[in-house]
């Protein structure tokens, strides 16, 4: 113990020097970056700074001798951000939740009884209703766990008896999130069915949003001419792990997944349709030996998606629509410094829109905030998925003053443009955007709306064309004809010529 303590206090020596240092510098140790229209990654101004971290000293020294656990965090795997946001953290190898206020100061422990129902053991995942109930997927204990706003122990969800669950399945709950029904969404390890869904009294409902078992022609060929030896013998696939769950204010749900080639973040309705379209999600081009390994994913008041690669440490931001804004972070390689994360495990987000990013190997929370760049791509972005496109005009045109590459600028400006009708201008814009469908349809709307103005000079000039056409096709007709009957008077000549000859020469013979 007293090992780990002196560690950890050299370490958070090292952090502390750092976050000095990087209040100090202008820039944080990462590039901040998004992709164009037809894949090509550009750079952009920071769009999210690190202010500072959590994690260190979380427990007081007198809760720590009530039996609260070690001061620090071991190993956490997931954070919520509850009312008031109030921060509610899945310290796993501590076993335990611990509560903080919006300021990051100690609330309590819950889940570290000594014994007793409300004991917890390796809790992967914490949810926390409007009323304040803690959900805890208590993972090592097969089981969710429901503690009052008080932190005491209410009630728990076994496995749920189901024919429709395999006899199999292990019930490890590591995720959990629960709608205005009090119905709960759950991931399970090695969940490839997809998020259980069970009802308040913990039943049963079935499976939802599973991902999708990728199907290629090669397989099918298998299916048509193998055996049943041979395709017993094929290894079984199986479709991705859903690894969170989360929900916004609407009742929406999302989740993130690891091993699929798409749809890695997924917006889904009542019905489980992916209203985001089964995109692919992370870096545009990936390294030998490298995955696209979204762990978590939260959203924002406005509907901004942030998800965590724990691949490569960066997190990328998308909008309601699943369209990336931008991209930062990336690896720790030794150089401990605010921004950068050894193994990023869960993102959480307040209602200011900072970020709190769990580092489950370094045992620390990271805060980020948006910077005015963000923050007016963040505006113009909202303004323009609810229509208002000339009132997001004026703010994406400061988007380009910052950074003329932002090709998203030149896009909602398209779209004001095209709103007020003026065509030229719009198309312009589509092309910088590189927008091809928006290009199209607007040049479409501009020739329909040119034809309408100048319908009646098109009709007469047109009429005009086709009576031209007319009169010198009849002119020609007429002069053909003429050229056929000169032809004809000189053959019908010709043969009466012929005639007159033939009579001479007969009439000649009979004289002789």
């Amino acid at each position: 113990m007293f090992i780990r303590k002196c560690c950890m206090a050299v370490m958070a020596a090292v952090w502390i020097c750092m976050a000095g240092a990087g209040t100090a510098a202008a820039a944080p140790p990462y590039k901040t970056f998004s992709y164009d229209a037809e894949g090509r990654r550009f750079a952009v101004q920071p769009a999210y700074i690190p202010e500072g971290y959590l994690g260190f000293q979380l427990v007081p020294r007198q809760e720590e001798a009530k039996g609260g656990g070690p001061p620090g965090l071991n190993g956490p795997e997931d954070l919520f951000v509850g009312a008031e946001d109030h921060l509610y953290i899945a310290d796993t190898g501590n076993s335990r939740i611990i509560h903080l206020d919006a300021n990051g100061a100690f609330v309590s422990v819950i889940g570290a009884e000594p014994e007793g129902k409300g004991k917890l053991l390796e809790p992967n995942g914490v949810f926390v209703t409007k009323e304040k109930t803690i959900y805890v997927a208590d993972t090592k204990n097969k089981r969710i766990a429901v503690f009052d706003p008080s932190g005491t122990f209410v009630r728990e969800y076994l496995r749920p008896q189901s024919d429709y669950i395999s006899g199999t399945l292990q019930f490890e709950p590591t995720k959990v999130v629960v709608d205005k029904r009090g119905f709960m969404y759950v991931t399970l390890r090695n969940g490839y069915q997809g998020v259980m869904l069970l009802s308040p009294e913990g039943e049963f409902q079935g499976y939802y949003g599973a991902n999708r078992v990728p199907f290629k022609a090669v397989d099918s060929l298998k299916r048509m001419f193998y055996t049943k030896e041979q395709l017993a013998k094929e290894v079984t696939k199986l479709p991705g792990t859903v690894s969170n769950v989360a929900m916004d204010a609407g009742g929406f749900v999302y989740t993130s997944s690891v091993a699929v080639a798409q749809g890695q973040l997924k917006k889904l309705n009542y019905a489980g349709k992916d209203l985001l379209g089964e995109k692919v999600y992370g870096g545009e081009e990936l390294k030998i030996d490298e995955e696209r390994l979204f762990v978590d994913l939260t959203v924002d008041g406005k509907g901004n998606i942030s998800a965590i690669d724990a691949q490569t440490g960066v997190i990328y931001q998308y909008d309601a629509n699943g369209e990336l804004l931008f991209a930062f972070g990336g690896k720790n390689e030794g150089i401990n410094k605010l921004g950068l994360f050894n193994y990023p495990s869960s993102i959480a987000v307040n209602s200011k829109g900072k970020l709190y990013i769990v580092d489950r190997t370094a045992n620390m929370i990271q805060i980020f905030h948006a910077s005015e760049f963000a923050e007016l791509i963040h505006q113009a972005t909202a303004l323009t998925l609810d229509g208002k496109y000339e009132k997001s005009a004026g703010i994406w045109n400061q988007v380009l003053h910052l950074n003329g590459k932002y090709f998203k600028a030149h896009l909602g400006l398209a779209k004001a443009h095209y709103q007020k009708g003026q065509w030229k201008e719009a198309l312009q814009e589509f092309k910088k955007a590189g927008s091809v469908a928006g290009y199209s349809e607007t040049y479409w709307q501009y020739r329909m709306v040119w034809l309408q103005k100048h319908f009646t000079e098109a009709f007469i000039g047109a009429a005009a064309a086709l009576l031209t056409v007319y009169a010198g096709y009849r002119l020609f007709r007429r002069k053909r004809l003429e050229r056929r009957g000169q032809h004809g008077d000189a053959i019908a000549a010709g043969a009466a010529d012929l005639e007159a000859s033939g009579d001479r020469l007969l009439g000649a013979s009979l004289r002789e």
